[in-house]
């Protein structure tokens, strides 16, 4: 991935503007680092407490709870599942922002791309943790983490010249091949979520993965926000607009993550005692999985298909 947002032209003078970011942007930055070593530290490391036990809901269902560590009061699913996305955001995520933070300062014209798919990540991972989570002594950091990345993804957004990443497509630019990507990801997401709440909602009972909580966040999150992102972006990566361009990538590179995440939720999850039906395991982990192996190849033939200068009226 380094070697894909390096700009191969150099200090060539035909170079476009170096990529620059408010100043404000750049200790959101280090905070984020700091606060996501916080909670992800502290969520899969602290593991004292007590271990499973069962809970009765306020609908009556008896749900197994995770029971240790910061998530003692969160299912065994969601908990398990939680861990997993910290092993991820350390080990994966967390060295990946700074590397593209690092390459964004030194000049690098797709480094700030990367860097903005990167914080998409953080962001839906803070936003989840904030109303998903369980109450626990991490709330405000979870918070604090939330308003941060909200308003590094906003500046990164708003920093990006969309016009110009546009004229630096390349002729072999995957366009296409995108769009039906973003596609599949965004109607295979509604489809799946919808096929959860649809026969509870339908027959006045609560979907079985809702547990000892109150709502589903994530799925709401999915549905409201995450699903039309993807489908409007394919929409516009059809019809060539520069706003297309400049949500592929950071689309692209938050699906690779969430790939990931799946895959080290269902570890986690495994290693906690959980065992699903071979279904989930092919219907669900699987097709994530090859989401997201789609979503890298499709990432790296991003920044290779783009040229290191815009090309001017002449040329």
């Amino acid at each position: 991935m380094k070697s894909a947002v390096q700009n191969a032209h150099g200090s060539s003078p035909t170079m476009p503007k170096t990529q620059t970011f408010p100043a404000f942007f750049h200790w959101l930055i280090p905070l984020i680092v700091v606060l996501s070593l916080i909670t992800a530290g502290t969520g899969l490391f602290w593991q004292g407490g007590q271990g499973a036990y069962t809970f009765q809901t306020l609908r009556g269902q008896q749900v197994e709870m995770y029971g240790r560590g910061v998530y003692a009061r969160d299912s065994l699913l969601a908990g398990a599942g939680f861990r997993g996305t910290d092993a991820v955001t350390l080990f994966i995520s967390l060295p990946l922002l700074v590397l593209f933070y690092r390459l964004a300062r030194r000049g690098s014209q797709n480094a700030p791309i990367a860097l903005t798919g990167v914080l998409f990540y953080f962001l839906y991972n803070s936003a989840s943790m904030t109303f998903s989570a369980a109450f626990n002594s991490l709330f405000l950091v979870y918070t604090a983490m939330f308003s941060a990345c909200f308003f590094a993804v906003v500046l990164a957004l708003t920093s990006l010249d969309a016009d110009a990443l546009a004229q630096r497509v390349q002729p072999g630019f995957p366009r296409r091949g995108m769009a039906i990507f973003l596609f599949v990801a965004g109607f295979g997401t509604l489809l799946v979520w919808t096929s959860e709440l649809l026969p509870p909602l339908l027959s006045g009972t609560a979907p079985e993965v809702l547990g000892p909580y109150t709502t589903l966040f994530t799925h709401g999150l999915d549905l409201a926000i995450i699903v039309p992102t993807t489908v409007l972006t394919a929409i516009l990566l059809l019809q060539r607009k520069p706003l297309g361009y400049l949500l592929a990538a950071p689309l692209l590179i938050l699906i690779s993550l969430v790939g990931v995440v799946v895959l080290a939720q269902t570890v986690s999850q495994t290693l906690a005692g959980l065992i699903f039906p071979i279904g989930v395991y092919i219907g669900m982990v699987g097709s994530w999985m090859v989401l997201g192996a789609f979503a890298v190849g499709l990432t790296v033939a991003f920044f290779r298909n783009l040229s290191g200068h815009i090309p001017q009226p002449d040329q």
